[in-house]
């Protein structure tokens, strides 16, 4: 069966892993990504912002009889969701949460608004007239806080504001930026599979050891059970989201948790796509490629819920190609 992922980049763990399932035919706006000496094929196309995006799309799914596509860039989600019935009618399933999911998950200030009366903690996001209180009274009792974009991805422009001066400073540096409460603790990232029918298959959460450049670099399984609990309650409430056609969670999703030293729990942000560090889930036995595989064949999935407990030590590899390429 084959498989299409978008903006492959360097995502060779990623590829290695559903090549074990899949054909896997990669695609990307650039040419020279390392990425593409995994994949069973490798095609270059437009941007998603540039014209031609879905039609060039669209005829490497015919031409190659591509029966899922998995998209690994945020700036591809919506204008993929609005053509979804074009995969569809041509046999391609779009393995991509609903519209309503998208944009819960892609901007942080309405990620706060709906989960703020959930039940779930989540790290207070400050309006624009809490934020100038701050500044005007000298509110040093909300310090620390967090800036970074509403619709940021990884830590880019992320900053931990410590002081007055440092507030007015990251607030107009950084565009399109929210406050948050700083929370203090262990940050974990969850690898989540969910089914055609938004249930999950797997939840595997990730302690991260070490980021460097916005992407994880050590990292542990742990089978930390408040974790996976949070993790349950997210995906039930994001559940509710259903748009008309039923379509509500689908395919993979990363949701990042602090865990604070008294063990309260609070969730951070949600991207539902595949993680950076989710070849460690891999390792430790969620096998996504077969799960998606046997999703695709019309299997009922249940959840499993077991997992080896592993660490991984990333180091940098490379791919050398003749310069004439």
């Amino acid at each position: 069966m084959n498989l299409l992922i978008t903006s492959i980049g360097k995502r060779v763990q990623l590829i290695k892993h559903l090549n074990e399932s899949f054909s896997v035919i990669g695609v990307d706006a650039g040419e020279l990504n390392p990425a593409k000496a995994f994949v069973h094929k490798f095609y270059k196309i437009p941007k998603a912002s540039e014209k031609g995006y879905i039609e060039c799309l669209l005829d490497i799914c015919k031409k190659e009889n591509i029966k899922v596509l998995i998209p690994l860039y945020e700036g591809e989600f919506e204008i993929l969701h609005n053509q979804r019935e074009q995969f569809k009618n041509i046999g391609t399933v779009l393995l991509l949460s609903s519209s309503e999911i998208l944009n819960v998950c892609k901007d942080k200030q309405e990620t706060y608004k709906y989960f703020l009366n959930s039940g779930i903690n989540i790290p207070k996001v400050y309006c624009e007239d809490e934020i100038q209180d701050i500044i005007t009274y000298v509110d040093i009792d909300k310090l620390p806080l967090i800036i970074k974009p509403k619709d940021g991805m990884g830590s880019d422009n992320v900053y931990k504001i410590n002081n007055i001066s440092e507030l007015k400073f990251f607030k107009k540096y950084v565009k399109n930026s929210i406050a948050q409460e700083f929370i203090d603790g262990d940050e974990y990232t969850v690898d989540t599979l969910v089914n055609l029918k938004g249930n999950p298959i797997y939840i595997v959460p990730r302690k991260r050891i070490e980021v460097r450049s916005g992407e994880v670099v050590k990292s542990s399984t742990e089978k930390d059970k408040k974790i996976i609990d949070e993790t349950l309650k997210v995906i039930e409430h994001l559940n509710k989201l259903r748009d008309k056609m039923g379509l509500a969670l689908l395919g993979p999703l990363t949701i990042q948790f602090f865990k604070k030293r008294n063990g309260d729990v609070y969730l951070l942000e949600i991207n539902p796509r595949f993680g950076g560090g989710v070849p460690l889930s891999f390792e430790a036995g969620a096998n996504y490629g077969q799960r998606i595989l046997e999703m695709l064949e019309g299997n009922q999935l249940e959840y499993i819920n077991d997992f080896k407990n592993i660490t991984m030590l990333r180091y940098e590899e490379a791919v050398y190609t003749s310069s004439n390429n």
